[in-house]
């Protein structure tokens, strides 16, 4: 007992005021752990900041902060941003990537917590990613930006709207472009951009132009990747990338904006023709010296399909207005007979078509190879003569072709594809030269060029000629409508220049 009284006695009462301080203060900090380490671990899982590119660790912060092998866990560097972030217009203004990630309200509290502990972070220039700095060559930036004038701005607007639908002769040229150093064989208008012109040129070039700008009569880009003279161009729907093909036996698809070829189809022959399908965007069809049609498909870059009907050379090809049948125009010369002919194919049919062409037949049937079908191929058109353009009406079930004879010819888009022997456009002349015509969008109008360097406006309804105009010292080649303004006209001749008419 004397021992157990001694023992008490030597026991102070400040011994029994530390326990109820740390009860105190275990009950203060119910959420820590009770040892120091873990405290420290708990505290910093909490003040997890992610990092940002575009603001550097301060050295104080750092040397403030244990490492993270001290927690018993790992995790990447702690970085500490601004005080204040500042909206996305000061934000802008201050260089910052508008691509950021959003900064939580806890996160911030932790940045500014840890701020008032004795760290002063610096402010550094913002670093943008590398995705977002430009590859593009400088001569080709904003090609596609849609700066025009505001008359011709607002035409757009109100076209597109629906304000006006109805086309108009054109009056006058507006501007004469000078790119190409020898011919031109075609133009067409962009789909999408309604600035934007091209034009396919013996000189082994295809040239973009940006009409309604600063130095318009130069051609904003060229297209040179063809290695022989371009035939043919046609924009993709929408109106990023080009077309082309010609007599190096291949079509390049190129990206307008970086003027980068994509895609290389090669073939075994000269390739005369080219046309995107209207709805299916990904195929396109081409034709060429030896009879061959091809159906492309730009995403695996491989033909689908193949049409062949021992034809001669493809002249021209065009779709119809639903996207189910296609129109080609080509020259047969066989023993004992020299026929040209249009032949109306079936497009869904995905099996090679043989056919066997008789001279004085009105039709001939093609046979599917592995039975599965029996179609028609209708031979419309029987005159000795080549053919060298074909359009279908944007609205009506019909077509017209080009002839050597010297007029435009129309038919029935319906089986059995008859010839409209009211209905002919005649005055401009041919002569053998690839002539081509087309319809104006609302389809009230047909154009073509002429072997004199004129333009010749029909009217559809009357075939009556309506107007001509001389611009050009050699063959006008090619006459293409604007798709959205209604009286602006674009023309093409083998003496090098493109001209615009409004």
């Amino acid at each position: 007992m004397e021992s157990l009284l001694s023992a008490y006695a030597s026991h102070s009462d400040e011994d029994d005021e530390e326990p109820k301080k740390e009860e105190e203060e275990e009950e203060g900090n119910w959420c820590l752990p009770k040892n120091r380490e873990g405290r420290l671990e708990s505290a910093a899982k909490r003040l997890r900041v992610v990092e940002f590119s575009f603001f550097p660790l301060p050295a104080t912060a750092s040397q403030s902060l244990p490492k993270p092998k001290d927690f018993g866990w790992h995790s990447q560097e702690l970085q500490i941003p601004h005080q204040q972030y500042p909206d996305p217009a000061s934000a802008a203004a201050a260089g910052i990537a508008p691509g950021s990630r959003y900064v939580s309200k806890r996160e911030r509290a932790a940045a500014i917590a840890q701020q008032q502990l004795g760290s002063a972070p610096t402010h550094t220039t913002a670093i943008l990613p590398e995705s977002s700095a430009s590859h593009e060559p400088p001569g080709f930036q904003g090609i596609l930006d849609m700066n025009l004038p505001i008359h011709i701005q607002k035409r757009l607007d109100k076209a597109r709207d629906g304000v006006s639908s109805r086309n108009h002769l054109p009056k006058e040229v507006i501007v004469r472009l000078r790119g190409h150093d020898k011919g031109v064989n075609c133009v067409r208008w962009s789909p999408t951009h309604g600035s934007l012109l091209a034009s396919a040129g013996m000189d082994h070039v295809a040239c973009i132009w940006k009409l309604w700008t600063e130095g318009m009569e130069q051609p904003a880009c060229k297209v040179s990747c063809h290695t022989a003279a371009v035939k043919d161009v046609q924009w993709s729907s929408q109106g990023t990338c080009l077309l082309t093909c010609g007599f190096d036996k291949t079509s390049r698809l190129t990206d307008v904006e970086t003027n980068c070829e994509k895609q290389i189809f090669e073939e075994n022959q000269v390739v005369n023709t080219i046309q995107f399908h209207p709805f299916e965007t990904d195929l396109f069809l081409s034709g060429g010296s030896k009879g061959a049609l091809r159906l492309w498909d730009i995403r695996s870059g491989k033909v689908v399909r193949e049409y062949f009907k021992s034809l001669g050379q493809i002249m021209d090809v065009d779709f119809s207005k639903d996207g189910k049948r296609f129109a080609s125009t080509s020259d047969i010369a066989k023993r004992n007979a020299s026929d040209k002919t249009i032949v109306i194919w079936d497009y869904y049919n995905q099996m090679l078509l043989c056919s066997i062409v008789k001279c004085h037949d009105t039709f001939q049937q093609s046979y599917i190879v592995n039975r599965l079908v029996v179609l028609t191929t209708e031979e419309v058109y029987m005159e000795p003569y080549t053919c060298p353009s074909v359009r279908f009406h944007p609205y009506e079930d019909c077509f017209i072709a080009q002839s050597n004879a010297g007029y435009i010819a129309a038919f029935s888009a319906r089986p059995p594809f008859k010839l409209n022997k009211h209905k002919r456009f005649e005055g401009h002349q041919v002569s053998g030269f690839r002539v081509q015509c087309s319809f104006s969008p609302d389809g009230e109008y047909v154009v073509t060029g002429s072997a004199d360097g004129c333009l010749f406006f029909y009217s559809y309804r009357s075939s009556k000629c309506l107007k001509t105009m001389k611009m050009h010292e050699n063959v006008c080649t090619d006459v293409a409508y604007h798709p959205v303004l209604s009286s602006v006209v674009a023309s093409c001749s083998w003496d090098g220049s493109v001209c615009v008419y409004d």
